[in-house]
């Protein structure tokens, strides 16, 4: 690691009903550092203690209280079961070496009265050892801290810049993808936590780019988006005349020119989708965007006939069924797939979106044998709480692309609306209704119906004028 902060701070706090004092601290270390971390009370501890021991809890979860020292003739003893994590020092001090497992919060207790409590936050970063890192080659990292309590944020930092640049953080893990390294890509990328704010803690590595491509191919993965952006970097210390672009769709197997140029601007382009820098005898890179699903496959760059760079682009796409326009109570299916398994198993998962935070709902391990390349997650009813949705790519344990999906909620029918009300007042509402259509009907009968007296002048009318007409 090129540099590391720690920040410690101590707590005094009285404990209610009781004239002990709690002191409280809390340590932050690298999981796999050469040095060990001491716990020292010396200064607290008495020379005639005896009743006294180390209480340990885990962060994992694995160990609650559980006892991990005690006092035995004055001397402190580790128990058996955790030797393999911890040490006795001098006194009544214990060492706790530099293992991400071993993390957690540590009491101090004498006579069942706690007199100290540490707690120890582990960091890991992986890979640990960041070599140099090929020229338009995608570099995936992660920083793991064993507890995040709240209030704490964990993410990903440019060198001078406190704006996140993290592209996934689920499980207590921030994961960063840089795509396409150039030598722009070069310099200090750092792993901050905070507490409300305040940074108590970081650790820093750096970013180093082999300035020529490699022969050997790169694996990339891209999602198939609207604004997705796929740059393929081809960089050479020797100078060429002729420099060219060729595809070979996965789905074809056939490959396909793309662009042939020369260092004096003659241009020839077989695709209009594809554009291209400058090249200047050493460097051609090729882009291309929208990335859609089909783009999947393997692209070649040659300067003269020598073969400069070997990329394989792997597409993702998701989707939901029905995509729009259901009933709210209608099951939504959503779909992540992958355009290629190759020899090393891919991993697919959902996660569900709280803000920045995923949420693990499914995944699966792909195989070269798995009859498909699709993971399917069925939602019975969409909620509010379920609109945000991110499929990850993983290889090795490394994250190596998103692809994030916003679904709709369905627009509120009148007669839907009305399953928001109690049975009850839906049941009162249809009586009153039916009872006023009723109401209604028989006064209308009633108006329409003639009575006695209409009848009995109707009747006299025809027999007066037969009279006058005699």
């Amino acid at each position: 690691m090129d540099h590391i902060v720690v920040i410690q701070w101590w707590i005094l706090l009285c404990i209610s009903g009781n004239s002990a004092e709690v002191m409280k601290r809390s340590i932050f270390l690298i999981s796999g550092q050469t040095e060990s971390v001491h716990l020292s009370v010396s200064d607290l501890a008495q020379p005639h203690w005896s009743e006294f021991s180390w209480e340990w809890t885990s962060h994992d979860g694995r160990y609650s209280e559980i006892q991990i020292a005690r006092a035995i003739s004055s001397r402190l003893v580790v128990s058996p079961p955790f030797t393999e994590y911890f040490s006795c020092s001098k006194d009544f001090d214990v060492t706790v070496k530099p293992k991400f497992e071993c993390a957690g919060v540590f009491l101090l207790v004498r006579a069942n009265v706690p007199l100290v409590k540490i707690e120890i936050f582990t960091t890991k970063i992986t890979p640990s050892f960041w070599p140099s890192f090929r020229l338009g080659s995608d570099v995936s990292v992660s920083c793991e801290v064993s507890s995040l309590p709240d209030g704490a944020t964990l993410q990903w930092e440019r060198d001078g810049d406190s704006t996140s640049i993290t592209t996934l953080f689920y499980n207590n893990t921030v994961h960063m993808i840089i795509r396409s390294v150039h030598p722009d890509s070069q310099g200090a990328y750092y792993c901050t936590f905070r507490q409300n704010g305040t940074l108590l803690y970081n650790v820093s590595n750096a970013v180093r780019i082999e300035e020529v491509s490699s022969d050997a191919t790169l694996t990339m993965y891209r999602e198939s988006s609207n604004s997705s952006l796929v740059t393929l970097l081809c960089m050479t210390s020797d100078e060429y005349i002729h420099a060219s672009w060729s595809w070979t769709p996965l789905s074809t197997a056939k490959e396909v020119h793309l662009v042939r140029t020369t260092m004096y601007g003659s241009n020839d382009t077989f695709n209009e989708r594809f554009s291209y820098g400058d090249f200047n005898g050493y460097y051609f890179p090729l882009y291309f965007s929208p990335v859609k699903f089909e783009d999947s496959g393997r692209f070649n760059c040659y300067f003269e006939n020598l073969l400069v760079a070997s990329i394989n682009v792997v597409t993702l796409k998701v989707s939901a069924v029905p995509p729009s326009g259901f009933p709210r109570n209608h099951p939504v299916v959503l779909r992540c797939e992958v355009s290629e398994v190759s020899t090393d198993p891919v991993t697919l998962a959902w996660l569900r979106m709280e803000g920045s935070r995923g949420l693990l709902v499914k995944q699966d391990i792909l195989t070269e044998s798995h009859p498909n390349r699709m993971l399917s997650v069925t939602l019975p009813s969409l909620h509010r709480d379920q609109l945000h949705w991110q499929c990850a790519v993983f290889t090795e344990g490394m994250l190596r692309a998103t692809a994030s999906l916003t679904l709709t909620l369905p627009t509120q029918t009148k007669m839907s609306s009305m399953t928001g009300m109690g049975t009850e007042t839906v049941v009162r509402g249809v009586i009153t209704m039916a009872a006023t259509l009723g109401i209604l009907g028989l006064l209308g009968f009633y108006c329409r119906r003639p009575n006695g007296t209409q009848t009995q002048r109707q009747k006299e009318e025809p027999a007066q004028l037969e009279e006058t007409s005699v």
